[in-house]
């Protein structure tokens, strides 16, 4: 008989779902903004007083006149002049956010770790669930530090069989799909494939 893994390797890959959720947050800032309005400095409105309080004097030659001149002379002055000034606003942004959750299926999580160091694809959102689960930042980069994890996660694990315990085998057309000592799984893989169309036996201690 042939041993086909490859087979049940795609097919545990393409029912892997995460177990995450995407929320919506929302977060607001103040930023600042430049806006110019009407008015002078001191100093204009200042400036043109004087410069009106002249020539009101001079054209009425009185004090009164120059009081009106100057009057005259700092409105235009404020009315003519502009300063820019920094104001404030709130923002709100808001943004989907993936929220990792935990993998309780222990044989799926050891499932998708294997696939994760074998350079199998994965999807973002099941990396993320993954290194939420192991311990490491979830940032959906399988980089060395959550590869590192994996292989402490793995390497903890406890045998998957004993000596006495019976190996269970999936058989498509006389060949061998996938063997293991978790007959769930095997029934997984069996039903899924009863699902494709694909006849399916399992045999116990296969030779």
């Amino acid at each position: 008989m042939k041993v086909l893994i490859t087979a049940a390797a795609t097919l545990l890959i393409a029912t892997q779902t995460y177990a995450g959720s995407y929320e919506t947050r929302c977060e607001t800032t103040t930023v600042p903004y430049q806006d110019t309005v009407k008015g002078g400095t001191p100093e204009e409105l200042l400036g043109g007083a004087i410069i009106g309080g002249l020539l009101g004097g001079v054209a009425t030659d009185d004090n009164a006149g120059a009081v009106v001149g100057a009057i005259i002379g700092g409105a235009l002055a404020n009315e003519n002049s502009t300063t820019t000034v920094t104001r404030y606003r709130e923002v709100e942004t808001c943004s989907n956010v993936f929220i990792p959750d935990r993998i309780h299926d222990a044989y799926e999580l050891e499932s998708v770790l294997r696939d994760l160091n074998d350079g199998r694809h994965v999807s973002r959102e099941m990396i993320m669930d993954v290194q939420y689960t192991i311990g490491v930042a979830y940032d959906g980069s399988w980089g060395p530090m959550s590869r590192r994890a994996a292989d402490d996660y793995l390497a903890n694990l406890e045998p998957e069989a004993m000596p006495n315990d019976p190996l269970f085998s999936l058989v498509v057309n006389d060949v061998v799909i996938v063997s293991s000592t978790d007959v769930a799984a095997i029934d997984e893989i069996k039903q899924s494939l009863y699902e494709a169309g694909v006849d399916s036996r399992i045999f116990v201690d296969l030779q």
